[in-house]
C-alpha cells in the first residue's frame, strides 16, 4: 500500500510539475508570439511612415504639372482662339519653373490634336486621332466620357519616346464637352524622380498603372520581395497601385524567437518580463483605438463609451452637459487648392487649437472628416454655452497659425444642451450638428452680403 500511495504521489507530482511546466512553457510562448508581432507591427508602421513620405514626394511632383495643365485649360476657356505668340509666350512662363520635367502641352478637339507646344519638336502628332491609338485610346476615351481628368503613363507616344500624359478635359457651358488638353512628361526623368524619392524613403517600390495591373512600370516584385504592404495612389486621379518594402528587406527574427524558446526552458520568470511587455503593447493598441491617428484627439468609436458615462453621471448628479459641434469651413477648397498634405495640417493644427482651449474637464473628438465635438461635463445653464461659442471663434481668429496655408480659417458652431434640448447622444448631437449648418448658411449670407 506505501508503494502504492508513493508511486501515486510520485505520479501526481510528476504530473503537477509537468503540466506546470507545460503551462509556463504555453505561456512564454504565447507571450513570445505576441512580442513578435509587437516587433512587426513596429516595423510595418515605421515602414508606413516611410511610404507617406514618398507618397507625398509623388504627389507633389504629378500635382504641380496637373495645375500647370488647370492654368492653361483656364486660359483657354479666357481666349478660345490661340493667338500663336500670346500663347507662346504664356507657356513659356508658365512652364519655366518645372521645363526639365515636361515635353509638350497639347490641345486635341474632340480626340484629334489640333495644336502643341512646342511645335517643333512635336509636329508629328498633329492631326493624330488618339482615339485610334491603341495605347492611348482608353484613357482618351474616358476622359471625353466622364468629364474628369486622369493620368495616363507610361505610354508609347506618337511623336516619339514615352512619357506620362496628365489629361483634362475641356467643358463649355454651352455645348458641354469640347476636347482635351493635356500635359505630356517626359518619361525618363518622371521616373529618376520616383526613383530619387524611393532611394530617399529607404524603400523598395514597385508602381502599377491602371493599363497593367500584374506587370509594374517602375521597380520589380522581385526586388520588393515577398510579404509587401500595398497601397493606393490617390484612385481618383493618379490611380497607382504601389507595393513596399524596406530597402534592406524585412528584418528577421528567428534568432529573438529561438533565444526565447530556449530560455523558456530554464526561466520561468522570464514570462513575468515579457507577459509586462504584452500589456504596455496591449496598452498602446487600447490608446490606438481610442483616439485618432491624425490629430491625436479622441475618436468617434471612444464617444460611444464616454457620452454615456457622462450622461449616466449628470443624470444622477442633476447636472447638465454641454455639446458643441464644430466643423472647419471650405474644408475641400483648401484640400483642392491646397492639396491634402495641407489639409492634414489644417486639421492638425485645429485639433491643437481646440485642446488649448479646452479645460482639462472637457473632451475633445475629431468625429471624422473635418468634424470636431466638445463635450462640457458640468455647465451651469445655456450661457455658458453661447460664452463658449464667441471665444471658441475669437481663438481660431488669432490662434490658428499655419505656415503652410497662407489665411485664416473660419469654423461654424453648433451647440445643445442636455437634458434641455434631448436626453441621448443622438438627439443631442442632431439638435448641435442643425445649429452648425444654420451658422454656416449665415456665414454664408454675410459673406454674400459683404
Amino acid at each position: 500500500m506505501k508503494q502504492k500511495n508513493s508511486f501515486l504521489k510520485n505520479k501526481f507530482a510528476m504530473f503537477v510539475s509537468v503540466t506546470v511546466f507545460l503551462l509556463l512553457l504555453t505561456v512564454f510562448f504565447v507571450i513570445i508570439n505576441m512580442y513578435m508581432n509587437n516587433i512587426k507591427q513596429q516595423e510595418i508602421l515605421k515602414t508606413t511612415d516611410k511610404f507617406m513620405n514618398f507618397k507625398s514626394q509623388v504627389e507633389r511632383l504629378i500635382y504641380a504639372n496637373k495645375t500647370l495643365v488647370q492654368g492653361f485649360e483656364a486660359y483657354i476657356m479666357v481666349n478660345p482662339i490661340l493667338d500663336e505668340e500670346e500663347s507662346d509666350a504664356y507657356l513659356d512662363n508658365l512652364l519655366s519653373k518645372n521645363e526639365n520635367q515636361i515635353r509638350n502641352i497639347g490641345l486635341a478637339e474632340d480626340t484629334t490634336i489640333i495644336w502643341n507646344y512646342p511645335r517643333e519638336s512635336n509636329a508629328a502628332a498633329i492631326g493624330v486621332d488618339l482615339s485610334q491609338l491603341e495605347t492611348q485610346k482608353d484613357m482618351v476615351l474616358k476622359v471625353k466620357k466622364e468629364w474628369l481628368p486622369i493620368l495616363q503613363g507610361p505610354v508609347d507616344l506618337v511623336q516619339g519616346g514615352r512619357g506620362f500624359i496628365v489629361r483634362l478635359p475641356i467643358v463649355k457651358k454651352d455645348s458641354g464637352y469640347w476636347g482635351q488638353v493635356s500635359i505630356v512628361l517626359k518619361g525618363e526623368e518622371i521616373i529618376e524622380e520616383i526613383n530619387t524619392y524611393a532611394d530617399k524613403a529607404g524603400l523598395n517600390v514597385a508602381i502599377f498603372n491602371t493599363q497593367n495591373r500584374n506587370q509594374p512600370f517602375y521597380g520589380s516584385m522581385e526586388t520588393v520581395g515577398q510579404a509587401p504592404l500595398n497601397f493606393n495612389l490617390d484612385p481618383t486621379f493618379i490611380n497607382w497601385q504601389v507595393a513596399v518594402s524596406p530597402k534592406d528587406g524585412w528584418d528577421d527574427h528567428q534568432l529573438i524567437f529561438w533565444s526565447g524558446a530556449f530560455l523558456a526552458l530554464f526561466i520561468s520568470a522570464g514570462a513575468g518580463l515579457l507577459t509586462f511587455r504584452a500589456i504596455k503593447a496591449n496598452d498602446l493598441l487600447r490608446i490606438m483605438s481610442s483616439h485618432d491617428s491624425l490629430t491625436g484627439l479622441f475618436n468617434r468609436h471612444f464617444l460611444n463609451d464616454y457620452q454615456a458615462m457622462v450622461l449616466a453621471a449628470a443624470k444622477r448628479n442633476n447636472r447638465q452637459v454641454g455639446f458643441i459641434s464644430m466643423d472647419v469651413n471650405h474644408f475641400k477648397k483648401i484640400n483642392d487648392t491646397y492639396g491634402h498634405n495641407v489639409g492634414d495640417l489644417v486639421l492638425v493644427e485645429t485639433a491643437r487649437v481646440l485642446t488649448e482651449f479646452t479645460r482639462t474637464d472637457e473632451a475633445v473628438f475629431r468625429l471624422g472628416g473635418d468634424e470636431f465635438l466638445i463635450i462640457m461635463p458640468d455647465i451651469a445653464d445655456r450661457t455658458v454655452l453661447d460664452q463658449t461659442r464667441k471665444r471658441l471663434l475669437n481663438s481660431f481668429e488669432n490662434e490658428f497659425n499655419l505656415v503652410d496655408y497662407p489665411g485664416k480659417i473660419a469654423v461654424s458652431i453648433g451647440t445643445a444642451m442636455y437634458p434641455e434640448d434631448g436626453d441621448n447622444i443622438d438627439i443631442l448631437l442632431q439638435i448641435a450638428d442643425e445649429q452648425m449648418y444654420e451658422d454656416k448658411k449665415e456665414q454664408k449670407k454675410e459673406l454674400a452680403q459683404n
